[in-house]
């Protein structure tokens, strides 16, 4: 081949791969903004669902897992006051998480620590039919997770976010990624509406 010969070759591979890179960026934001859309859609799904049905719901994402689901409550549920518990922004489980896992596999609770365990006992979450187990899939993940009754961001671990019965869920920022790419999801606590934002965007009460 003559050096003319080689370089028309170098001309058209180039072409071609200047073609090809944005067509598979264009394909890669469209698989994120599809799982994007689908837990937005989730989301306010468990939202109408958790007020018309009269039960306390959450959805549960597995940031480990990249995968979420949701659960209801056997009965009424409340949040410590004093919030959740993590450590290098991984949630940690609560008190009455330990004692129900102590409670499994011994007797010798103090009287104060069985009713507490009773009490957690009486308000397990259980999987409902509403979200079931749905995996992010693809290069698709979560970034991170952030719920207003948590301390910061979660990254690992397991985080949720709760639906009241009365018509309420809480203020969150979910951000989900593929490579360099992030879209957030804003959940509004008074009307569960989801807003989808094409970049790294906190909730407006998240302390930064």
């Amino acid at each position: 081949m003559t050096l003319i010969e080689v370089g028309v070759a170098l001309c058209v591979a180039g072409l071609m791969l200047a073609v090809a890179v944005p067509a598979l960026s264009a394909v890669t934001r469209a698989q994120l903004r599809q799982k994007t859309g689908q837990l937005a859609g989730g989301v306010r799904s468990m939202y109408g669902s958790a007020a018309i049905g009269g039960h306390t719901c959450r959805i549960v994402f597995d940031l480990d897992g990249n995968s979420y689901w949701s659960e209801c409550a056997k009965g009424s549920v409340r949040l410590s006051r004093e919030g959740e518990r993590s450590q290098n922004g991984a949630r940690v489980a609560s008190r009455e998480e330990e004692l129900l896992a102590e409670a499994q596999q011994r007797d010798g609770l103090s009287e104060e620590d069985r009713e507490r365990a009773a009490l957690a006992q009486k308000s397990l979450f259980a999987a409902s039919p509403d979200i079931p187990k749905t995996e992010l899939g693809g290069a698709v993940r979560f970034a991170d997770v952030w719920v207003q009754h948590q301390p910061e961001r979660y990254t690992a671990g397991r985080a949720y976010l709760y639906f009241w019965s009365s018509g309420l869920t809480e203020e969150a920022a979910i951000h989900l990624a593929q490579k360099d790419d992030v879209y957030s999801l804003i959940v509004s606590p008074l009307t569960g509406r989801v807003k989808i934002v094409a970049d790294r965007v906190d909730a407006p009460s998240e302390k930064r």
